[in-house]
């Protein structure tokens, strides 16, 4: 049986994560040149590795919990209820229960962020009938005299 090539990638991300905290470690201590373009290829990898984990399909229940983690450290501050609850989960799946609120969640989930309410994909209209404030007849004279 072939390892979920989620886990592998976890793993990878983990030591390229500890070569990036040497390299930025010897490069402050220094500022040397080297030391600035080897954290500058680390930090290339790094970004390529997430790219590629994120793209993954995972192909058993530890690949799914590992995305899960990497979800959860990856939230802000702001959602630390979530992250939480998609930590929960996660040591659930690693365990090898698999519970069908947790799958309902998840769904709910994955439906919130397609939608972009996790971000500022929608902007949110607060007051749609409020105008913006009447200027003075001297003031819009000004204004055409400035353009």
């Amino acid at each position: 049986m072939d390892m979920d090539p989620v886990v592998v990638l976890a793993e990878e991300l983990r030591t390229t994560e500890r070569a990036l905290h040497g390299a930025m470690k010897k490069y402050e201590a220094d500022h040397c040149r080297e030391n600035g373009d080897a954290m500058n290829g680390i930090l290339t990898a790094l970004k390529s590795l997430h790219r590629e984990f994120f793209q993954t399909v995972p192909t058993s229940v530890l690949g799914a919990a590992e995305l899960l983690r990497m979800v959860a450290r990856r939230l802000p501050f702001a959602y630390a209820a979530s992250a939480r609850h998609f930590h929960e989960i996660a040591d659930r799946l690693a365990a090898g229960r698999r519970d069908h609120a947790d799958l309902v969640w998840l769904r709910a989930m994955r439906a919130a962020v397609g939608d972009g309410l996790w971000g500022a994909a929608k902007p949110v209209i607060v007051f749609r009938a409020a105008r913006p404030p009447r200027r003075s007849p001297e003031e819009e004279r000004w204004s055409l005299r400035r353009h």
